[in-house]
């Protein structure tokens, strides 16, 4: 996407419009396919969609002008199940028709980031050899006072297993650590 942004930057320079900002009116990936569409997968359409929102909400811009952020709008809220073949033209959605969601996007700020992720992110974690009252206590301020989202760490939520207290604790303290914008001394506990 940021390729095809900053191409249409270079093509408006080129004709003296620069003062015009990119607005990107679809973009999006299609969670299931028939054969000929091996690539429409849920796994890929989350991985697509929540890194460009991830993109978006990071106001990182493009390569070209990493100080121009732009607007972009998914392509579709709802999946279509009356569109035409192929069938992947009926399920670009995040949500189904009754609401409920097609998979979980990535992006709720917690810190967490997808295994393919290629950012080489920086993240917080419990040092080996803290004594587990110590953490218990920082845990609690974390998710508490300090506001980090923890419903991922919750019975029943993707990250509660291993169900231990340092597990817990790596998690919510990175997701302190990325509210706080990775700012020195928002990961010592």
């Amino acid at each position: 996407l940021d390729a095809m942004v900053d191409a249409a930057y270079f093509s408006m320079k080129n004709m003296n419009f620069t003062d015009v900002v990119v607005l990107v009116t679809e973009s999006g990936w299609p969670s299931k396919g028939d054969s000929k569409e091996p690539y429409a997968t849920i796994d890929n359409a989350d991985t697509y969609n929540s890194n460009l929102i991830k993109h978006v909400l990071d106001r990182t811009g493009t390569p070209l002008h990493p100080e121009i952020t732009s607007s972009v709008y998914l392509y579709e809220l709802f999946n279509e199940d009356l569109r035409s073949p192929p069938v992947s033209e009926a399920n670009w959605g995040l949500f189904y028709a009754n609401s409920t969601p097609v998979y979980l996007l990535h992006v709720s700020g917690s810190g967490t980031f997808l295994a393919n992720d290629t950012t080489n992110q920086t993240y917080c974690i419990v040092m080996d050899g803290v004594d587990s009252k110590t953490l218990q206590a920082a845990l609690d301020w974390v998710c508490g006072p300090g506001r980090a989202n923890c419903s991922e760490i919750q019975p029943g939520e993707n990250c509660y297993q291993p169900n231990n207290v340092k597990n817990h604790a790596s998690y919510a303290f990175d997701s302190y650590y990325q509210k706080e914008g990775r700012a020195s001394g928002s990961c010592d506990f």
